[in-house]
């Protein structure tokens, strides 16, 4: 079998982490969304590679962003997440204050202003 070589894996790996975004947003809810429930820190890992390549302002990043921000406002409780901050200032990770609406409106990147 003839296998030929991404030209450009970068791409790839961009279509892979936003799906895997998505996979995490749409195993179904019981409780908690899964993000949480059993690999929280996958998310966050997730999110900071997606920022690491200049996504953040991808549309289909900014679909997900919404997705998660509001299951976190209507399931998460507050810090399920202990592990150390890769990027402590990025709204990702300071879903305890979003939660409990401390978090200054300000902070959170246009797409998620309105959710606030």
């Amino acid at each position: 079998m003839d296998k030929k070589k991404n030209p450009n894996p970068q791409l790839s790996n961009i279509k892979d982490l936003i799906e895997e975004y998505d996979a995490l947003l749409s195993y179904p809810n019981s409780r908690y969304p899964q993000v949480f429930v059993y690999s929280g820190w996958m998310f966050y890992d997730l999110r900071d590679q997606i920022h690491e390549l200049g996504l953040d302002d991808h549309p289909e990043v900014k679909k997900l962003d919404r997705q998660f921000l509001k299951k976190v406002i209507e399931w998460v409780p507050p810090d399920d997440y202990k592990a150390e901050k890769k990027y402590p200032n990025m709204w990702w990770h300071n879903l305890q204050e979003i939660k409990q609406g401390t978090y200054l409106k300000g902070k959170l990147p246009e797409h998620l202003k309105d959710l606030i």
